[in-house]
């Protein structure tokens, strides 16, 4: 019945099979017998480890935080019933 117009899109640019890019051949290739490893940066690992560890910590710390406030709301809140027992046996 009623059919929306949409506004062209300026950020998609549709490629068509006859405009595709041809493949590129790669111009340089590694011997077989050789392997190119990538050399381990031990700063970036001591980092990492840094990283993680102070996500632990910072999480350990949370979860204590939580605990200590809820036993300690806990007593709070079972003094206050027995107070109001009391209270209310009078």
């Amino acid at each position: 019945m009623f059919k929306p117009k949409y506004p062209p899109s300026d950020t998609h640019n549709a490629i068509t099979p006859s405009t595709s890019p041809a493949p590129v051949a790669p111009t340089h290739q590694a011997p077989s017998g050789l392997v190119q490893k990538a050399a381990a940066n031990p700063t970036a690992a001591v980092v990492g480890v840094v990283a993680v560890g102070a996500v632990l910590v910072s999480t350990l710390l949370a979860v204590a935080i939580t605990g200590i406030a809820l036993s300690i709301s806990g007593v709070v809140l079972l003094l206050l019933v027995r107070l109001l027992r009391q209270e209310l046996n009078r």
